[in-house]
């Protein structure tokens, strides 16, 4: 290892020049990614069963029953902590209603049922980040929850969506960091509905009360999460995308954008230039889809570079929450949430050594033949060398390595639950 280390010092002091030689500071680029915040998505570790026991309706979200699931939130804190000594992120945790340790029903939820939680994310000096779990509950009525025709189901939920923002807010002051409470909710139908304004109109009412609160934004900031279509919601969506975008600009609430809830050919790295003018914040939900929105683990492509170019040349740093948001119970959970946290770290990384000053110069110029041709080029500038020098600085196993610690903690912790 002693000797990979010296290769990798010597890899970067050649990539640093190259770089310099394209007007880029290696050293910069790498402080300002030290700023860079990942949202981890609790429910990767347990496969999307939360911790209510008797108040939560049987479900079934994920494919594969790969062994050492997190049981209890002291084994998903413990995993969560496993994945994110993995990253170079700053990190935040993102947790669902459903995950309180107090047993109560979840319209009744408070800041105190997360205590554990609270208190282990200011000991490690993490954000979380809050959603309300509108789904697979007793208290669904068939796919509809806020737009369910009957008023004592819509009750129930706008209820637990109000609850839920007084959590956020707990949970910001606690932190010290801006708690992102996201609302996301299933309602649609399988087959052709006949008055889709009608769902829609509940779904205002419904979000008018949930928001009527106001907090201060320095604790909590409310963000509205669109969909395309789901199992059992093929035909109309009522919190579609659309939907929750014009509601937003209207009502000067954030907007979250997952890159999988969108047609195969949409780029959400072309949307954020299109929707940031108008909203004040907006939460990437970090994802990939494989034919549709199938929540597979992130990995490095060019979408997901594309995505994290967009918010580097767009400069909209105090304006984008970073989270991902995935699950695969086929493969060990814990290498799931590191491969994409190290896949998202990357790009990030990428984005920022980008001599993109020079292609803007070009473009500026109606210089269109050396944008592109520069645009190529600076594919094959050495990132990687970059990369694997801030792993080596920050202490994080580079390559292989990292794969050996998780068998390691796989033997060592998972295979014995």
């Amino acid at each position: 290892m002693r000797d990979y280390e010296d290769i990798v010092q010597k890899n970067y002091e050649l990539a640093r020049k190259i770089f310099a030689d394209w007007g880029i500071d290696t050293e910069k680029a790498m402080e300002r990614f030290s700023e860079l915040k990942m949202s981890v998505h609790c429910w990767q570790g347990d496969d999307v069963k939360g911790f209510e026991g008797d108040d939560a309706a049987s479900q079934n979200l994920v494919t594969g029953n790969y062994p050492g699931r997190a049981r209890c939130g002291d084994e998903l804190r413990q995993d969560l902590d496993m994945a994110m000594s993995l990253s170079p992120f700053k990190h935040k945790v993102n947790i669902h209603s459903f995950y309180q340790e107090g047993k109560k029903k979840r319209k009744e939820v408070t800041a105190a049922d997360f205590t554990k939680w609270i208190d282990w994310a200011v000991g490690k000096g993490y954000g979380l980040d809050f959603n309300c779990s509108f789904f697979t509950h007793k208290m669904m009525d068939g796919n509809l929850s806020l737009t369910s025709l009957k008023k004592e189901v819509r009750d129930y939920w706008i209820e637990a969506g109000q609850g839920a923002r007084e959590i956020a807010c707990e949970m910001g002051k606690a932190t010290g960091q801006v708690c992102i409470n996201d609302i996301w909710v299933p309602d649609g139908m399988k087959d052709i509905p006949a008055d889709r304004l009608h769902f829609r109109s509940l779904l205002i009412d419904a979000l008018d009360r949930i928001l009527e609160k106001k907090y201060d934004k320095k604790y909590m900031v409310d963000v509205l999460e669109g969909k395309l279509f789901s199992i059992g919601a093929e035909c109309y969506t009522v919190g579609s995308n659309d939907f929750y975008l014009a509601y937003a600009v209207k009502k000067g609430v954030g907007i979250c954008m997952d890159t999988g809830h969108y047609h195969l050919t949409e780029s959400v790295a072309d949307k954020l230039s299109a929707v940031a003018p108008f909203v004040d914040d907006i939460l990437l939900h970090i994802s990939r889809g494989v034919r549709w929105d199938s929540d597979h683990v992130v990995i490095q492509s060019d979408e997901l570079l594309a995505l994290f170019e967009e918010i580097t040349r767009g400069d909209y740093a105090n304006k984008v929450h970073l989270g991902l948001d995935y699950f695969d119970a086929s493969i060990n959970r814990v290498a799931a949430w590191a491969i994409g946290l190290r896949a998202a770290a990357k790009a990030a990384l990428t984005a920022l050594l980008q001599p993109f000053h020079i292609i803007k110069e070009a473009e500026m110029s109606y210089d269109y033949t050396s944008r592109l041709m520069l645009t190529d080029e600076m594919k094959n500038l050495p990132y990687n060398a970059v990369w694997e020098y801030m792993l080596l600085k920050k202490n994080i196993p580079l390559g292989r390595y990292a794969l050996e610690r998780i068998k390691r903690y796989e033997k060592d912790v998972l295979a014995n639950r």
